[in-house]
């Protein structure tokens, strides 16, 4: 008939391959039930591909085909954003993830049943053995079974969501400045307002770039078990953290999990930031200041603490930093960052703090830092080993404030990147999922 496939036995071939990626999907829908949108893509994949295979063993219409190529060409697609840049819309797969043996099998399928379509619409029709055709259904069984039995005893697991805070009464000033319930000398309470593309333009200072450093001992605690916020999600899904130059600028375009009042938050921070830490260039400067060495010079960074403001109500005070950061060069010094800590007791999953730049901006703790006081000045000697104990003549003081890193110096990671290694402190979720580290997984 002339609505007939030139090649009907690629139909079939494309078929049995449409048949066996369905059945994957079907063995995916078990294991993702604790994402009951995910889930349920994978159902209506698994009815559509198989579905679909049923009625091409017995038609050679072409528009039957043509729905095949359709449906596999959707699902082969699908595959692909989910291990490049993640579906933001699809509750699971926002974040990317890397190829597995049955997932893969399962694309590969989808392929071979689309490229079948298309050989079965634009080539001429001829015979084919028999033995040809059993010769793919024995290959399309084959590859089922075994990604089938790839998954067995396999609990997938995908980042669990977690946007429960607590209210601190922190408020945010005009300034942007977080302010305590107890600090007296706070603004009116405003939003904070303005073109990013603007404020970026303001961001031009030391253009310093910041290596990642190697840690020989590395935090494993963290504050809570794979967590991480809906904001932190969407914006590693598109593309966060990236890169930090401060001669070019940021306005967060492209990046989701935040709003526009977030981000606009955000760029007046690193425009303060880098207007207001220029006069601490020299070590000299920051030491008449008031700020003190805490000794970790030999990790590469040396942070210097102003201990008066640790306890002043007021955090991301770029007039007032809490520490200093300068990156170590032999004798020489380069200030490239600032270190905002929150006052003591402040929950780390504080509402203010967590909703200050929505997923652009991730706190953290330093919970397992070793410390002593020689002449009755706070220095890290070094971090606390398996055990949790730190080494003799040294003390352990647990109950870190949450900070955070905001650069004016060049930062692959970037521009509120935590320090690589144990400078990376102890977030509110895996290494892995951080957005304010190199390795987060984006």
């Amino acid at each position: 008939m002339s609505g007939d496939t030139k090649n009907t036995s690629a139909v079939r071939w494309a078929a049995f391959a449409s048949i066996g990626a369905g059945v994957i999907h079907g063995t995916a829908v078990g294991l993702h039930a604790d994402h009951a949108a995910l889930s349920r893509v994978f159902l209506l994949l698994t009815i559509a591909q198989v579905g679909w295979g049923v009625i091409a063993l017995v038609s050679t219409h072409r528009m039957v085909a043509v729905s095949g190529l359709a449906i596999n060409a959707v699902a082969v697609i699908g595959w692909v954003l989910t291990r490049t840049v993640g579906i933001s819309f699809i509750d699971g797969l926002q974040v990317v993830e890397k190829p597995q043996t049955a997932d893969t099998i399962c694309a590969v399928l989808g392929a071979a049943a689309v490229l079948a379509v298309v050989w079965s619409l634009v080539s001429a029709g001829k015979s084919v053995s028999s033995l040809a055709t059993m010769n793919a259904a024995y290959i399309t069984v084959g590859a089922t079974l075994f990604a089938m039995f790839a998954v067995t005893g396999h609990a997938h697991s995908h980042v669990t969501i977690d946007d429960s805070t607590v209210n601190g009464g922190l408020t945010v000033d005009a300034k942007g400045v977080i302010i305590s319930p107890t600090d007296s000398s706070s603004a009116p309470t405003t939003t904070v307002a303005g073109s990013t593309k603007s404020a970026s333009a303001a961001v031009v200072v030391t253009t310093t770039t910041v290596k990642k450093t190697k840690s020989t001992v590395a935090p494993t605690t963290t504050v809570h078990a794979h967590i991480q916020t809906s904001d932190q999600l969407l914006a590693a899904a598109s593309g966060w953290p990236r890169s930090w130059d401060p001669a070019r600028g940021e306005d967060f375009s492209g990046i989701n999990g935040a709003t526009a009042d977030q981000k606009a938050r955000a760029v007046a921070l690193l425009a303060n930031n880098a207007r207001d830490l220029a006069k601490y260039a020299n070590v000299s400067a920051a030491t008449a200041a008031g700020y003190i060495s805490i000794g970790d010079a030999s990790t590469g960074f040396e942070h210097m603490m102003n201990y008066s403001l640790l306890n002043d109500g007021r955090v991301l005070d770029t007039n007032a930093p809490e520490s200093l950061v300068y990156q170590v060069n032999g004798t020489s010094r380069t200030l490239v960052s600032a270190m905002y800590i929150a006052n003591p007791g402040t929950a780390i999953n504080d509402s203010t703090l967590v909703n200050y730049a929505g997923g652009l901006m991730q706190w953290h703790v330093h919970s397992n830092l070793c410390w002593t006081y020689p002449n009755g000045i706070p220095k890290v000697v070094g971090v606390t080993d398996a055990n949790g104990n730190c080494p003799a003549g040294s003390f352990h003081q647990p109950a870190g404030a949450p900070m955070v890193h905001v650069w004016i110096g060049s930062n692959p990671c970037g521009p509120f990147a935590a320090l690589e290694g144990n400078g990376a402190g102890v977030a509110d979720l895996p290494d892995n999922q951080r957005v304010d580290k190199c390795n987060a997984q984006h």
